[in-house]
C-alpha cells in the first residue's frame, strides 16, 4: 500500500524551559499528545526508544499513557530522572546556599569564585559581577566585558580593565587542574583519551578551575541524597555555561553540533550560570512517576531502563505495547561529547562507557546515521504486534536526514503510511506500521525512478504554486522512493538508493525546472514543473487564506492552535500550510483578543457587510471617477474605463482580499499596464508576503498596477482630476512599506 498524506499535528509556539535546550531537538508542546491522542489507544504502554528529551516522555505520561523510556546518555536519563520529580526552586536554592557556604581555605566558596569575575563599573566606580567576557578565538585575553551594576544600574558591554586581566588567571597551576579534569574521564591508555584532550580544548583556564572546584566541593559535602542530586543538576548547567561554545550574536551557531569554538565566544560567570539554571530545572508543572525497568510503568508514568534498545529485550509476557514513538535527533558531536566528558566529571569513568565510541568517532554522515537509528529500530520493531503504530518526529529536518531516518525504518521492516512536513518549523512527521516484508522482482531503472518522480508532479500540482526542495523531496520519497528498496536491504543500501532517485528526479528537466532567480543549489532553491497543466487549482497559499478566513468566520475568538490543527487537517500531508504564511493571513485579516492570549477574531472592519460595502464603494468612486473624466465605464470585475476617443483602456479588478492569482495567472483582457488591482491596505503586508514566497506570481504582476481603497479615496476627491493628473498619481501610493521608494511593483 502507497504511503498516503496525513495531517501535521502542530504543537505550541512557546516551549517551556528546559536545561540544555540548546543541545535538544526542539519539540513543540503539545505536539507528542496531540500524536498520541490520534494513533495510540488511550492508557496503554508507550516506548521511547531514543530519550532524545525528556520533554516526550514527560508530556505523554501528562497525557495519561505508561511510558517505557530506553536511555543510552547518562546526562538525558539523569535529566528526565530529576525533571519528572517536578522540584521546586527552594529547594535547588537550599542545595546551592549549602554548596556556597562550604569553605576553600579561610573562605566562603561562593565568595571566592565571585571574585574571579569581580569588575568595576565604568559609570560610578563600584563593584559589580561580570556575567561574562567576550573573547575572539586563539587570543590570548578577552576585549570586552559584559555587567549590571548593582550601583548605578549601568549595564551592557564595555571594555576591559586592568583588574580583569588580573583576575584572568586562575589559583594554582592551570596545566594540573586541566590534567586532573581529563583524568576523571579517560587514561593514556584509553582510546578515547585523545578525544577526550580535544574536548577539553572547548574550556578556557578559568571555567575550568571554578567547575573542577565546584565538583570537588560537591562531592565532600554531607548532603541527603536528594539534596545532592540537585547539586548536580545545577552543575550539568554549570558545565554547559563553562564552555566555549556560546558565540557572541553573529559569531557563530546558537544550538552548536561541532566542537568548534566560535571566533567571537562568550566566557560565562559559571557561579550565575548556577544560579540562573535554576529555572530551567524548575519549570515543570507537576510530578510524573517514575520508576526503574524491569518494574513497568505505572498509569501516567515512566519506567526508565538505562541501556541499549536490543538489551531491553526480550520483553516480558503480558506486557503489550500500545505503540512507539521516537524523536530523531539531528547528529551532535559537540552534545554526545560533552555529556561523555560531564559524566566522568560527574559520576566516574565507567559512568562514560556507553558515549566512548561517540567521542572516538570524528564524523557522523547520514550513511553512519541510518546504521544508528536502524539499531533501536529494528530491535524493538520485531517485538511490535503487527497495527501497532510508529510514529516518529524529525526537527530540524534536512533532506538528508529526512533520507536516513526513512532508510533506518524501512531496513528495520517499518511500512511508512504516511508523512506531513512543515518547512518553515523544518519539522516532519510520520506514522509507519509493523508489517512483513512483500518480496517483488527488482524494477528496472526506468520503473524504479517513476514514483518518486510521480510524488514530486503530484505534489507541485497540488500546492499549483513553486515549492522548496524539502516538501518535494519529502513527497517524493513518501511517494515511491520508499518503496523501491528490496527487502532484506541493509540502511545505508536503501539511503543511497533514495538519493539516487531524488537526485535523478530534481535532474528530470522535462518534470521540472528550478526557479529563475534563485539559488543555483539545489536544497536552496525553488522548483516548478516544467510543463504546468493548464487546469491547477488556485495556489496554495491563496486556498489557505480562504480557509483561515473560514474559519475566523465560523468560530470568533478561535485559539491558534485550534485553527492551525483545523488547517492542517484540510491541508495534509507536503501541502501543511507553514506557520509564517498563517501568521501573515491573521495580522492582515484579524486580532488577537486583549486579555485572551492565543485567542483570535476577525477585525471589525472584516465582517463580510463592511467589506461587501468597501467594494461597493470602490466600484461606485471608480464609475464616478471616470466618468468625471470622461471615460466610458463597463463591467463589474473588471470594471472597464474606455476614453471617449483616443487614449488608454483601463481594467480594474476590485477586491477584498488578496487573493490576485485569479486575475493575474488568467489571460487580461489588455497589456498589464492598462490593468489595476485595487484592494484594501490591509491586504498589502499579506500580498507582498505572497509575492516573496512566490516569484512566478510576482513575475506576473509586475506591469500591474496596484491601488489602495484609501488612494482611490483620495484620488477621487481631487478637484483637478483629469486623465493626465491620474496617470501621474496612480502609482504614487505604493502597497507594500518595504519598497516605497518605487512607484510602481518591479
Amino acid at each position: 500500500m502507497d504511503p498516503a498524506p496525513i495531517a501535521y499535528i502542530p504543537g505550541a509556539e512557546d516551549e517551556p524551559p528546559l536545561p540544555l535546550a540548546r543541545f535538544l531537538p526542539p519539540l513543540p508542546p503539545g505536539m507528542v499528545a496531540g500524536w498520541l491522542k490520534e494513533r495510540v489507544e488511550p492508557g496503554s504502554v508507550l516506548i521511547d526508544p531514543l530519550n532524545a528529551t525528556p520533554a516526550l516522555a514527560l508530556e505523554a505520561a501528562r497525557a495519561g499513557y505508561r511510558v517505557l523510556v530506553v536511555s543510552n546518555n547518562p546526562v538525558l536519563t539523569f535529566m528526565l530522572e530529576v525533571l519528572a520529580s517536578a522540584p521546586r526552586p527552594a529547594e535547588f536554592q537550599a542545595a546551592l546556599a549549602e554548596l556556597g557556604a562550604s569553605r576553600r581555605g579561610e573562605e566562603r566558596l561562593e565568595l571566592h569564585l565571585q571574585s574571579l569575575y569581580q569588575t568595576t563599573c565604568a559609570a560610578c566606580g563600584g563593584s559589580a559581577q561580570a556575567s561574562s567576557y567576550l573573547w575572539k578565538r586563539g587570543e590570548s585575553a578577552p576585549f570586552a566585558r559584559f555587567y549590571r551594576c548593582p550601583h548605578c544600574h549601568a549595564e551592557g558591554e564595555q571594555p576591559l580593565e586592568p583588574g580583569d586581566l588580573e583576575r584572568l588567571s586562575p589559583p594554582g597551576n592551570p596545566s594540573l587542574h586541566r590534567a586532573r579534569a581529563l583524568s576523571r574521564v579517560a587514561g593514556p591508555e584509553e582510546a578515547h583519551y585523545g578525544a577526550v584532550q580535544e574536548a577539553l580544548e572547548a574550556y578556557l583556564d578559568r571555567p575550568l578551575y571554578v567547575l573542577t572546584t565546584l565538583i570537588n566541593k560537591q562531592e565532600g559535602l554531607a548532603l541527603p541524597p536528594a539534596q545532592r542530586r540537585l547539586l548536580v543538576a545545577l552543575l550539568i548547567s554549570a558545565c554547559d555555561a563553562a564552555s566555549a561554545l556560546w558565540p557572541h550574536p553573529g559569531g557563530g551557531r546558537s544550538r552548536p553540533r561541532q566542537l568548534s569554538v566560535p571566533a567571537q565566544f562568550h566566557e560565562n560567570n559559571v557561579w550565575l550560570a548556577l544560579e540562573g539554571a535554576i529555572s530551567a530545572w524548575a519549570g515543570q508543572p507537576s510530578a510524573v512517576p517514575l520508576v526503574h525497568w524491569p518494574e513497568p510503568p505505572p498509569e501516567g508514568g515512566i519506567s526508565l531502563f538505562s541501556g541499549r534498545a536490543r538489551a531491553l529485550l526480550p520483553l516480558p509476557e503480558g506486557l503489550r505495547i500500545g505503540g512507539l514513538m521516537a524523536l530523531f535527533p539531528r547528529p551532535n558531536q559537540a552534545f554526545w561529547s560533552l555529556t561523555a566528558v560531564w559524566s566522568g566529571w560527574l559520576w566516574g569513568r565507567e559512568s562514560s562507557l556507553p558515549l566512548h565510541a561517540l567521542l572516538e568517532r570524528r564524523r557522523f554522515d547520514w550513511g553512519w546515521y541510518a546504521n544508528a537509528m536502524h539499531q533501536p529500530l529494528g530491535a524493538l520493531g520485531k517485538v511490535l504486534q503487527p497495527g501497532t503504530p510508529v510514529i516518529g518526529l524529525l526537527p530540524e529536518v534536512t533532506p538528508g536526514f529526512l533520507a536516513a531516518v526513512l532508510s533506518a525504518a524501512e531496513a528495520a521492516g517499518l511500512r511508512l503510511e504516511g508523512m506531513a512536513l512543515r518547512e518553515d518549523e523544518e519539522m516532519a512527521q510520520g506514522v509507519w506500521g509493523i508489517s512483513p516484508p512483500e518480496p517483488a522482482p527488482r524494477p528496472s531503472e526506468a520503473a524504479e525512478a517513476e514514483p518518486f518522480e510521480n510524488g514530486l508532479r503530484e505534489a507541485l500540482e497540488q500546492r499549483a504554486e513553486p515549492a522548496p526542495y524539502l516538501p518535494l523531496y519529502a513527497a517524493g520519497l513518501a511517494c515511491g522512493g520508499v518503496s523501491a528498496a528490496q527487502p532484506g536491504a541493509g540502511p545505508a543500501d536503501v539511503l543511497a538508493r533514495m538519493q539516487a532517485l531524488a537526485a535523478r528526479g530534481f535532474a528530470n528537466r522535462r518534470l521540472v525546472r528550478r526557479f529563475d532567480g534563485g539559488s543555483q543549489e539545489d536544497e536552496r532553491s525553488l522548483w516548478w514543473l516544467a510543463e504546468p497543466p493548464a487546469d491547477l487549482e488556485e495556489p496554495l497559499a491563496d486556498r489557505v487564506e480562504r480557509e483561515v478566513v473560514r474559519l475566523l468566520h465560523r468560530s470568533p475568538g478561535i485559539l491558534r492552535i485550534e485553527l492551525e490543527t483545523a488547517l492542517c487537517r484540510t491541508f495534509t500531508g507536503a501541502l501543511t500550510p507553514p506557520r509564517e504564511l498563517v501568521s501573515a493571513i491573521l495580522e492582515s485579516y484579524a486580532e488577537e483578543i486583549a486579555g485572551q492570549p492565543g485567542h483570535w477574531r476577525l477585525l471589525p472592519q472584516e465582517a463580510p457587510a463592511r467589506r461587501r460595502a468597501d467594494l461597493d464603494e470602490a466600484r461606485r468612486l471608480l464609475k464616478e471617477t471616470g466618468e468625471r473624466m470622461g471615460y466610458i465605464v463597463s463591467g463589474d470585475t473588471p470594471l472597464a474605463w474606455t476614453p471617449q476617443s483616443f487614449g488608454q483602456v483601463f481594467f480594474f479588478y476590485p477586491m477584498a482580499s488578496s487573493l490576485v492569482s485569479r486575475y493575474v495567472l488568467g489571460n487580461p483582457p489588455a497589456p498589464v499596464r492598462q490593468c489595476v488591482m485595487v484592494f484594501p491596505g490591509s491586504r498589502a503586508r499579506l500580498l507582498s508576503f505572497k509575492l516573496r514566497r512566490d516569484p512566478r506570481l510576482a513575475e506576473l504582476l509586475k506591469g500591474w498596477h496596484l491601488l489602495k481603497f484609501r488612494h482611490l479615496r483620495s484620488l477621487s476627491e481631487r478637484q483637478d482630476l483629469n486623465p493626465e493628473v491620474w496617470d501621474s498619481l496612480l502609482d504614487s501610493d505604493p502597497p507594500f512599506f518595504e519598497e516605497a521608494e518605487q512607484m510602481r511593483l518591479l
